[in-house]
């Protein structure tokens, strides 16, 4: 008989304008997976101002996470990892026997992601405030490295620039499998300090 695989919850995190949402569609459409994103949520309760549904869809997000892992759903969910929230679904989906992978999804600025946001809006997609993308975007990468990815079975980090998506580095845990691009890893911890305002944390992803 053929062992029965484990339920798989795919997180593709990463700064605002970074290419997640892109990425997290791409991957559930090709697997056939449920795609989550706090984003769609709001689009969906406020087609004309998604912003203002912002904590509603936040709450949305949450309730609908987790009625998935209960449920022993697989699917792909997106979040900025900014903030601690998502923390608490991770571990419930371990202790549920879920296989975690955690895809981070980055730009090398701020100034790139604020670019890239601005690019959406004019194509018609959402807006993101400028103090949240500043406010946000050494967060991620800080809470990549120091919580988030030691909750995975296995991550990989995604430099998405003008090449498109480009692994840097990948592991499992804490451990370091292998780094693709030194240059590119090191610009990651680099800015994952410097854009940390210390006493700011988002009470949703």
């Amino acid at each position: 008989m053929t062992a029965q695989q484990p339920p798989r919850l795919v997180v593709v995190g990463g700064p605002n304008g970074a290419g997640k949402t892109t990425l997290a569609c791409a991957y559930a459409d090709a697997h056939g997976l449920r795609y989550l994103g706090a984003d769609d949520i709001a689009a969906q309760l406020s087609p004309q101002d998604p912003a203002a549904a912002r904590v509603a869809a936040a709450r949305g997000f949450s309730r609908a996470l987790r009625q998935a892992v209960a449920a022993g759903e697989s699917l792909v969910v997106e979040s900025t990892l900014s903030g601690g929230s998502l923390g608490a679904h991770l571990a419930a989906a371990r202790q549920a026997g879920y296989a975690l992978t955690l895809v981070m999804v980055y730009l090398d600025s701020v100034e790139l992601c604020l670019r890239r946001v601005a690019q959406r809006v004019a194509a018609g997609g959402h807006d993101v405030p400028e103090a949240d993308v500043r406010r946000r975007y050494g967060r991620s990468l800080q809470q990549f490295l120091a919580r988030y990815r030691l909750l995975a079975d296995d991550w990989l980090v995604v430099f998405n620039g003008e090449a498109g998506y480009v692994t840097v580095a990948e592991g499992s845990g804490g451990q370091m499998a292998s780094v693709l691009d030194e240059a590119r890893w090191a610009q990651l911890i680099e800015q994952s300090v410097a854009g940390v305002a210390p006493d700011t944390e988002e009470k949703h992803d």
